[in-house]
């Protein structure tokens, strides 16, 4: 009776030690994202808490370059999600979802060595297309010589909010120097006296730049909050296909937990505030 047994004890012992690995592997699950540069700190963020609530079992492989590479990785199926800084749009390919998950907003920013305050809404796109050239020419402005105008490369979202809400459409000008991202803009504008841009509320209102108010509002939360502020547009969560298994989990974490409406609050607007 004994080696029967025994064999029976070896055979289960195998049978675990085969299954233990499988059975790991699947306990992690790999969410990939890529895409825009303006949301990625607060994506940073969110990947960051939500793999300690998990305690292992999910973890993220994020990488930047713009909201239209996100987009366009997410179709192809390269990532799981992309990261979008704007809305869908006709030419964007077909089959995708687009989760809404946080509110943002742009403002124009300038070197604090010239700290206008305000802009009307003619400045501004008088200035982003063009049409004025020199400091010279803009009220409250300390600046002198010719404006540096800097903008984002064709793949951000980010641009694409600001010519819509503060440019009322307008493309901004070739002349501009283009920025790959939201740092790098950060980083010109702060060492340029003469730069003009525009940036997300996470990189606007850090130290080392002016943020501009808009047809004399504020750039601020509270104003975007109050709807008295149009520069804005929501954050989103881009899949091939409805969300599902572990991907469509985070996504409704991040809409729905009080968790993650905290996190967004530090520097971005939840989408019920």
């Amino acid at each position: 009776m004994r080696k029967p047994r025994r064999r029976l004890i070896a055979a289960l012992a195998v049978t675990a030690a085969l299954l233990l690995p499988a059975l790991a592997y699947a306990a992690t699950t790999t969410i990939s994202m890529s895409g825009a540069t303006a949301s990625f700190p607060l994506i940073e963020l969110l990947t960051h808490k939500y793999t300690q609530i998990k305690k292992g079992h999910v973890k993220f492989k994020v990488s930047q370059g713009g909201a239209t590479v996100g987009i366009q990785d997410a179709a192809t199926g390269k990532v799981n999600i992309g990261d979008s800084s704007r809305p869908p749009a006709s030419t964007d390919p077909t089959g995708l979802f687009f989760y809404p998950i946080a509110k943002y907003f742009v403002c124009v920013v300038t070197n604090p060595a010239n700290p206008i305050s305000n802009l009307s809404a003619a400045q501004v796109a008088q200035i982003f297309t063009g049409k004025v050239r020199n400091w010279s020419q803009v009220s409250g402005a300390t600046a002198t010589g010719t404006i540096d105008v800097y903008t984002r490369t064709s793949v951000a979202g980010v641009l694409t909010t600001f010519q819509n809400t503060l440019l009322g459409g307008a493309k901004v000008s070739s002349v501009a120097s283009q920025q790959a991202s939201e740092g790098l803009m950060q980083n010109a504008v702060s060492k340029d006296p003469n730069a003009i841009g525009f940036l997300s509320d996470y990189f606007a209102l850090a130290k080392g730049i002016n943020a501009v108010g808009y047809n004399g509002v504020g750039c601020s939360v509270a104003n975007v909050v109050s709807s008295s502020y149009p520069g804005f547009s929501d954050f989103y969560e881009v899949t091939k296909g409805k969300a599902s298994g572990q991907v469509e989990v985070f996504i409704n974490w991040i809409q729905h937990s009080p968790v993650a409406k905290k996190i967004i609050e530090t520097s971005w607007i939840p989408l019920n505030p």
